[in-house]
């Protein structure tokens, strides 16, 4: 009698363990994600929201940032599960890749921490501040750009607004003294700790963050998503989700969860228009 009790604890205690430890594996199944930083914020959001219908999942998000390009080939490498380009992935990065999609675009701006510019900047006014130019703000405040690296996307998108920009934003790279953000969250940081500041970042980086930044007209429009859809505004930056040419379950689960109406709801409360398949 005592040896059979005692054979029906001990099994009851396995049975628990093994519970526990199937638990705690369910628990472990992560998903590991990198890009361009200013993805991050939003993935977090994105994927709390995915947490519904994958309780047991987790997000490992790199950080710092990888950037798209170092994103593109820790994917090919088979160190993360899934990457977030902030601009279109060129052919040989997607040589190792498998399915690729637009997920949403946002608008690109200038941002300041306290700048005073009424009616914003005309492209050719923007041209002139980073040529050093127009170097006040309309208080008589020192403009403070804060730039970002030659091979960065917000540089190629400053350069795309027209040539004279192009010459100016080389200018200014080649000015001594300029402060340079190293990715998309460090250039954030700069542009709300410097008084003057001047310098890129999407509207929907500053709302998943709320960073208390003023995003200034450009060519007479204020950035919003009305604007961007109606083409009013036509600077913007686009995320790209790239994943390998055999993703996880848990990979291909939120892929497809990116592409749903949950998904788009947390986009569109961010700044983020969801980009047709």
């Amino acid at each position: 009698m005592v040896n059979a009790m005692v054979m029906r604890s001990v099994v009851a205690l396995l049975v628990f363990a093994l519970g526990l430890g199937a638990g705690a594996a369910v628990r472990a199944e992560s998903l590991a994600v990198g890009g361009t930083g200013s993805a991050g914020p939003l993935i977090r959001l994105l994927f709390d929201e995915f947490r519904g219908e994958a309780p047991g999942a987790g997000l490992d998000l790199a950080e710092p940032p990888l950037g798209t390009g170092g994103a593109l080939r820790a994917l090919a490498n088979g160190r993360i599960d899934l990457a977030l380009a902030g601009r279109a992935p060129k052919a040989d990065e997607l040589a190792h890749g498998g399915r690729h999609f637009e997920l949403a675009a946002t608008p690109f701006v200038l941002a300041t921490a306290d700048g005073r510019r009424r009616a914003g900047f005309s492209r050719d006014e923007l041209a002139a501040v980073y040529a050093g130019d127009l170097p006040y703000w309309d208080d008589g405040a020192p403009i403070r750009l804060i730039l970002r690296p030659a091979f960065d996307t917000d540089t190629h998108e400053l350069k795309a607004m027209g040539p004279a920009m192009a010459m100016a934003v080389e200018a200014a790279a080649r000015r001594p003294g300029m402060v340079t953000g190293q990715d998309d969250l460090d250039t954030l940081a700069w542009l709300a700790r410097t008084r003057g500041s001047l310098g890129p970042t999407t509207l929907g980086l500053l709302r998943t963050t709320d960073t208390q930044l003023a995003s200034l007209p450009l060519d007479g429009v204020r950035p919003s998503l009305a604007a961007l859809r109606d083409g009013s505004y036509p600077w913007r930056k686009v995320l790209t989700v790239v994943l390998p040419p055999r993703p996880t379950p848990l990979a291909q689960r939120f892929a497809d969860f990116l592409r749903g109406e949950r998904a788009r709801r947390v986009m569109l409360r961010h700044d983020y228009l969801p980009l047709p398949p």
